[in-house]
Order: structure tokens, then sequence, then C-alpha cells
């Protein structure tokens, strides 16, 4: 498989992504049922369609781009004509409303982040860039409370989930009850609520230590900073920023950057793993474009840093059970999705983290 970008998006979603093709692109004849099926542009629609986030329309599994129109491809033509224009005929025409839409010049329902002409998004100085640095940095001890705070519940509602019910005659019955509101948040972003007890106690572990590998990763950036700077560690300026193809995110990273290591222990780079950006990206780095930044409160930072840790610290590409985005905040399901979608999707972490440590129930999306 392919490496792929977990970028959140400026809408407030995130989702993996190859890079989104350039705006405009064009193809000679129809691509799909019943089109020319030149394999250019087949090529260019199958890349295009690479490109879309599934959230988004997109295909879940990467098309070959062969130039070959086959079912795989038709089927994902459709699904984005449903999800984008709210019909679909399986095909791309040169100048109709679903190549406008791949090609970011908006008609049908596209996201209106992508719709209408693009102006590129500013561009921050080179003083902005350090400065922001020393943000991320001035923000990571209150990001690991955060994530301090969230261990703190999930360990309260483990020890109710073992502790036995309260007895007829137990003189202090409260005390039996302590965990069931922690335990009631876990369930509020990550729906164990069903589950058999075994398996809510395995869960709350299993998120427990993907919290664990967050402290580390802030922990080693905390002592590594004063020796080294902000500017050598793992929260980094988007090499991209102040360009089109930094417009409609606020962060990215690579699946299990973190560990992303060659065989002589050197930092994977982004050519290593076929991605089809940028090749020399480093794999243990969380990209900000800092220019769309510059005025986004702390909690919104906070929670970028601990939802986009999530995929970092979490498994690599080629595992099933890496962390990915399959809601986010700004969707109606985003507290609605099943218990598997919700262990496996880094918004649920960054919410659960901030409502915890902030203590009531927080406006969703943070701003």
């Amino acid at each position: 498989m392919a490496q792929q970008i977990l970028m959140k998006l400026s809408n407030g979603g995130c989702s993996s992504c190859d890079p989104p093709p350039a705006p405009g692109f064009s193809i000679g004849g129809s691509v799909g049922r019943g089109g020319r099926n030149l394999p250019e542009d087949v090529r260019t629609i199958q890349s295009a369609l690479n490109g879309v986030c599934p959230a988004d329309g997109g295909p879940i599994l990467k098309l070959d781009v062969d130039g070959i129109v086959g079912p795989i491809t038709i089927a994902a033509i459709e699904k984005y004509q449903k999800r984008q224009l709210g019909w679909s005929d399986g095909r791309v025409d040169p100048d109709g409303p679903t190549i406008h839409a791949l090609s970011g010049q908006g008609g049908g329902q596209a996201a209106p982040a992508k719709a209408g002409p693009k102006a590129p998004p500013p561009k921050a100085t080179a003083q902005q860039n350090a400065q922001f640095v020393e943000r991320i940095g001035s923000l990571l001890p209150r990001a690991r409370h955060w994530i301090s705070m969230a261990q703190l519940n999930i360990d309260m509602a483990s020890e109710y989930l073992r502790r036995s019910p309260a007895g007829r005659n137990d003189p202090l019955p409260s005390l039996h009850d302590i965990g069931r509101g922690q335990l009631a948040l876990f369930d509020k972003y990550f729906h164990t609520h069903k589950e058999p007890t075994t398996t809510k106690l395995a869960q709350l572990q299993r998120a427990k230590r993907l919290y664990d590998s967050m402290t580390t990763v802030i922990t080693h950036s905390l002592l590594q900073a004063p020796m080294f700077g902000w500017g050598v560690g793992y929260f980094q300026p988007d090499p991209a920023d102040g360009t089109l193809a930094a417009l409609d995110y606020v962060a990215y990273t690579f699946y299990g950057g973190w560990q992303a290591r060659r065989p002589d222990g050197r930092p994977r780079l982004s050519g290593d793993d076929n991605y089809k950006g940028a090749k020399n990206l480093r794999e243990d780095t969380i990209f900000f474009p800092v220019g769309q930044l510059l005025t986004k409160t702390d909690n919104f930072m906070l929670e970028t840093i601990i939802h986009e840790l999530a995929h970092f610290v979490g498994p690599g590409v080629r595992s099933p059970d890496r962390i990915g985005d399959h809601t986010y905040d700004t969707k109606a399901n985003f507290l609605t999705v099943n218990n598997w979608t919700a262990l496996h999707t880094a918004e649920c972490y960054g919410y659960f983290a901030a409502e915890s440590a902030l203590r009531n129930a927080i406006t969703i999306p943070i701003h």
C-alpha cells in the first residue's frame, strides 16, 4: 500500500488523501460508462478520484491508475457523483458538472471550501514560522495535561467496571459509582455501551496505550527543545504553506510516522513508501500550514495536535487498526458512529481528551 497523508481539513474533516490534482485539469473525451475512455483521460480521472478523501466521495481503496475503465472505476465515479452531486450516471464528461467538481471549479453540492475560484492562502514569513513553532512548543504542556486527564478518566472508568455492585448493606454505596461519569464520557465518543464488560475494559486500555504513546512524543519534544530548539522537532511548518495545495487543510501527518524508520535507523521519507506527493517529507513529522493558523485559538490548536498525534503514534499504513478519519466534528454523525468506527477515528481521541481536561461539555466543533 502506498503511503498517504492524514490531512485535517479546514472544514473540520480529516481523511487519508493523495495530493489533489491541480485545479482546472481537463480531459479530451468522456470517461466511464459509455465514454470514449482514452487511456490518458482515464488515468487523469482515476488520479483525481484517488485525491478525494473517502468522506467526500473518494474511493476507500485507491484505484489503480492504469488507464483502463472497469467496474471498479465506474463504481468510484458513481460514488463520487452521489456524494457531491446527488445523482450518478457513472461517466465524467469533458465539460460536465462532475469534472468541474473534481477539478475544484464548483458545481453540484461540492464542499464550499472546494467551490469557486481559489486564491492561495496567506504565506507565513520566516519569523511567523519560528514564532508558530515556538507557540506549538508552549502548548505541549497543556496538550500533555489534556492527555493525562483522558488517561485518568480511562483509569477511573476501568476501575468502575471492575468494581462489584454495591451490596444492600453497604454503608457507602455512592463509592461504587466513582468512575460512572468517566465511563459515560468515554461512551459519548467511543460508544462502548452495548459491548460486554470484558470488551469495554480491553477498549479502554487500548485507548490508554494510544494516549501513552502521545505522552512519550510530547515528553521527548519537551526534553529535546532546550538542547536543539523547536526547529528540529516533530512539529514543523508545512513546506507547501502559501500555495493552493495548502488551501483546504490545517495539518497533516503520516500513519504511524512517529516510528517509521529506514533499516539504518534514519526517519523514513515520503518517497520511501510511494507517496504520490513530495518525496522528501519526513514521516516522523506533523506539518502545519502556518499562514492559515496564526489566528486560531489555543483550544483549536490543542485538539488539532492531539488529533494528529493519534495518526502519528498509531499503527502504520498497512495495519487494519491504523487510526484514520471515518467521521469528524462537522459531520452530523460524529457522535453516532458505531464502536469500531469511533475507536479508529482520530477526532474522537482529540475530543475525549478535550472534554476530559476542560471538565464540561464542550462546543462541537472547537474553534
